[in-house]
């Protein structure tokens, strides 16, 4: 027979499935009849983005896009120019289970892009991209926490957790139409154009969560192809959504990740009164899980005043989310840009930004890395490409030992100036997202069987007996030792802590 066991439920989120696939670019690809000869190639930029994400069954498919844009110098003209074509491709994963009500988290990262010139309008381009795909579910774990029976003894222990109340996911689409100031000038077509995400303010309500934040959209184009002029302009997209996420309250803690599914910029010349508009379409995906804080309390050990016991154990490690919030790092930098003079800046941006979470000597310490890339002409009125990796370091405060530090990384702004011939001071601002969770790893009893063969054999039969025990020592050891009821124990020598402070003498009943 088994000893039933009252148990606690509580969620908790389940990582269901982790997964990797690689993506392979090969391409012979020949530029449309509406782009000019090559004269030189700058830069081969891939940048795949997510359109759908869905699980069917066992199955996880997720379907995309990768943007292709290549930089290069016009033969004719020695002038800016850039080529686009998309590659939509998709990735199709197996599980080992079936997911209810699973959300999907993929990201995408370019591992490397290689392209050479064939001839002035044919290009060989070799590349590959990852996709990463994990699967979150809301599911149930059952604490044992008591049991109803005398003849057993057990030890109860208690943890902190982090108990999920509520989450979920949806896109949505922000458009908007601007006309742009005369500033810009003539836009003939648009080179490249970038979307960064910051995030704002996420408050829980009654089974709701309010998102808010920016899109930030940074437009490199051409303003004359007969000279090469370019121009950049920048727009600022707010947005606000409420997602139905049931179960969460104001009293949540509330995790988001916003990913950027797409944007596009179109310019329409209209030479009416409105003069020149641009037409802004952006899609995003928001995900939000809503945590509130819970003591649990589970059984860690029991014995029996009567028969020796089997039991069965299982070790869990218990997350519970400390705080979230975010801070900006300010990166200064010179570094040398090319081998010649620079004329000018024509556009400069970062392509990625990596973090890690280093400890030393105690103090949490964040290290990054900022993939800077540079278009700019040289003193020839030349274009010419050059990137550069900046190295940064922030140190986080207030963190224990015992916690586990997650940081995001987004850069916000950045600003240069040319320094000498072949150089620039970089200042670049940083958006660091931060989440510290502490972790426990706990190990419980999920069943206790009798063994009716193996009566307990009783070490003191008689009456009472007497122990001297030395400082330190725990009541419960003892107990279980004399398999005698460890409560009677206590109460029998007053006493309320199961650490002995000093050496007395114990009295030790008779069950």
């Amino acid at each position: 027979m088994n000893y039933s066991l009252s148990k606690k439920a509580v969620s908790v989120k389940e990582t269901v499935f982790t997964g990797s696939s690689e993506q392979p670019i090969d391409l012979d690809l020949t530029l449309p009849d509406y782009c000019p000869d090559m004269m030189k190639i700058l830069k081969c930029r891939v940048s795949p983005k997510i359109l759908t994400k869905s699980i069917s069954a066992d199955r996880l498919e997720i379907e995309g896009s990768a943007e292709l844009k290549i930089f290069y110098v016009d033969a004719i003209r020695k002038s800016l120019r850039c080529s686009d074509h998309n590659i939509p491709f998709s990735a199709s994963f197996n599980m080992k289970q079936n997911p209810q009500n699973g959300i999907v988290f993929a990201k995408v990262r370019t591992e490397y892009i290689n392209c050479r010139a064939l001839s002035p309008r044919r290009l060989d381009i070799h590349g590959a991209f990852s996709v990463n795909a994990e699967v979150i579910c809301k599911s149930e774990t059952e604490f044992p926490c008591d049991i109803d029976n005398h003849t057993v003894q057990i030890k109860k222990s208690h943890a902190q957790l982090s108990v999920l109340e509520g989450m979920a996911q949806q896109q949505f689409n922000l458009s908007e139409s601007v006309s742009l100031s005369t500033n810009n000038g003539n836009i003939e077509t648009v080179l490249k154009s970038d979307a960064t995400v910051i995030k704002g303010e996420c408050k829980a309500i009654s089974n709701k969560v309010i998102v808010k934040g920016d899109v930030n959209v940074r437009v490199l184009y051409l303003a004359d192809i007969n000279t090469g002029q370019t121009g950049i302009f920048d727009y600022t997209l707010p947005f606000s959504e409420i997602l139905d996420a049931d179960g969460v309250d104001e009293n949540c803690l509330c995790l988001t990740d916003i990913e950027l599914v797409n944007h596009t910029v179109n310019i329409k010349n209209d030479y009416s009164e409105n003069g020149t508009v641009a037409d802004f379409e952006v899609k995003l995906s928001v995900t939000a899980m809503g945590y509130s804080s819970a003591e649990i309390t589970y059984i860690d050990d029991a014995y029996s005043t009567e028969y020796e016991l089997n039991l069965l154990y299982h070790q869990m490690t218990l997350s519970e989310m400390q705080k979230s919030y975010a801070e900006s790092c300010m990166t200064k930098s010179t570094v040398e840009i090319g081998t010649g003079s620079i004329q000018s800046i024509t556009d400069i941006w970062c392509e990625q930004c990596q973090t890690s979470v280093v400890s030393e000597d105690g103090n949490f310490m964040v290290k990054g890395k900022l993939h800077m890339c540079v278009l700019a002409l040289d003193n020839d009125n030349m274009p010419f490409y050059s990137e550069r990796v900046i190295d940064f370091t922030y140190p986080l405060s207030k963190i224990s030992e015992n916690n586990q530090v997650e940081v995001a990384a987004t850069v916000q702004s950045i600003s240069y100036r040319i320094n000498g011939a072949n150089s620039l001071d970089f200042r670049i601002e940083t958006k660091l997202s931060v989440t510290v969770t502490n972790t426990k790893t706990i190990r419980y009893i999920t069943s206790l069987t009798p063994d009716t063969d193996k009566l307990r054999v009783k070490d003191n039969p008689s009456a009472l007996t007497l122990y001297y025990t030395a400082e330190g020592e725990s009541v419960w050891e003892i107990a279980r030792h004399y398999g005698v009821d460890c409560q009677q124990v206590m109460e029998e020598n007053e006493l309320t802590e199961d650490t002995i402070p000093n050496t007395m003498m114990l009295f030790i009943p008779s069950v």
